[in-house]
């Protein structure tokens, strides 16, 4: 027997995959409730099931390789001991420097003393 178009998407849109709705609703005559049962009662094997199979292709497209920098984390102070962590972000065309409260236009970031950098693809 088929898996109805209803059960499987019922299925799938609370906490279960396509194929395990499928293959819960064809066991049980396409009948839900008794599908949500047999899933949780065959858990195990349709653990098994999905781990056998090949790992799916990434669903993203990769793209140009250019990167701009538009923000970064850096350190004030004598050592990570002591000190205080700010953030630089590249707003139109200005570094701003955000300390706490205090935000600020940064006429000279010091970009090469950074510790994390975040970039954005152009």
């Amino acid at each position: 027997s088929t898996a109805s178009s209803l059960g499987v998407n019922t299925c799938e849109d609370d906490l279960f995959s396509r194929p395990q709705a499928v293959k819960a609703l064809k066991a049980t005559n396409n009948n839900l409730e008794r599908a949500v049962d047999w899933i949780f009662s065959h858990a195990t094997e349709l653990d098994s099931a999905a781990s056998d199979s090949p790992p799916a292709a990434p669903e993203f497209r990769d793209g140009n390789e250019v990167y701009k920098l538009v923000a970064f984390i850096s350190h004030m102070g004598s050592s990570t001991m002591v000190g205080h962590y700010v953030c630089h972000i590249l707003r139109d065309g200005h570094w701003v420097i955000y300390n706490d409260e205090k935000v600020a236009l940064s006429e000279n970031p010091p970009q090469q003393l950074g510790y994390l950098y975040l970039y954005r693809r152009v």
